[in-house]
């Protein structure tokens, strides 16, 4: 019971921490304390990584920040919040020198941050998923303009990780991996049809949601496998962080992705699905 009872307790917080936004239902008296630590703005569309009270937070228009503050754009050297009670507007802005003019074009700007936080905010600015390959550890800090998401990416990866993008999704990885190239992750994800998996357990046929700023791989297929209740194990367990932000997509599909792109393999059986060492 008491394992059980752990078990129940452990994917609940799992659950929350992907689900429910870090600052829901907090009031926050003075928005000027809150500090933009980076930004890809379209114009007045676009996603923003702010700071407040010790926390971090992924934005976009729509947001909405403790209790009453809205997030209304993200432009090329702030982020406007709208607060309706008091009618009042506040443009937060970097603490920096070399923000980025106004222009018809894109921009990106970023204190230092580890990569996978950059394309997390690409992605959300450009309306996509990603995962990042669980070996991509370098930390960027990209200031330009540019002419589109490719260019951004571009940006940001260069010169010792590559992007690719399909399907609605953005994969990075670093250009080696123990000796592998980065082409290889992205085909194993390209050539696998997760769609046989649903012949086998049809509740992955079912859509869900997986955010993950690096938690363990393992704990996050725990996660799945109890949401659709279709056991997961592993033929030689491994340790691996998982950066990746898979929003309402079928669970074949979030399982394809998290597992090939971090090379390793799954295997469909009568017991339930598999996890193997990936063949290079």
């Amino acid at each position: 019971m008491t394992r059980i009872f752990r078990l129940v307790v452990g994917f609940l917080a799992l659950w929350l921490t992907v689900a429910v936004p870090p600052v829901a239902g907090l009031a926050i008296p003075d928005p000027a304390e809150i500090e933009v630590t980076g930004l890809v703005s379209l114009g007045e569309e676009g996603a923003a990584w702010l700071r407040w009270g010790g926390r971090e937070f992924l934005v976009s228009p729509g947001y909405l920040i403790g209790k009453d503050l809205r997030v209304v754009a993200v432009r090329h050297d702030s982020v406007v919040l709208y607060r309706p009670a008091r009618k009042e507007y506040h443009a937060l802005s970097p603490k920096t020198f070399d923000l980025a003019g106004k222009d018809r074009t894109h921009v990106i700007w970023c204190a230092p941050m580890p990569l996978w936080k950059a394309i997390r905010m690409i992605a959300l600015a450009y309306r996509k998923e990603y995962i990042c390959q669980s070996e991509t550890r370098a930390e960027v800090s990209p200031r330009r303009h540019v002419p589109g998401q490719g260019e951004m990416l571009e940006v940001a990866v260069r010169p010792h990780h590559r992007a690719h993008g399909r399907d609605g999704i953005i994969y990075v990885s670093p250009v080696h991996v123990d000796g592998t190239g980065w082409n290889w992750f992205n085909e194993q994800v390209r050539r696998f049809n997760s769609r046989n998996l649903v012949k086998w357990f049809p509740a992955l046929a079912d859509k869900g949601t997986v955010i993950s700023d690096g938690r363990d791989l393992g704990s996050n297929l725990e996660f799945i496998a109890w949401k659709v209740k279709v056991p997961i194990r592993w033929d030689h367990p491994l340790k691996m962080p998982l950066y990746c932000s898979f929003k309402d997509r079928p669970w074949h599909e979030i399982i394809e992705n998290i597992v090939l792109f971090n090379g390793l393999g799954l295997q469909p059986g009568p017991e339930g699905l598999v996890v193997v060492k990936g063949s290079r």
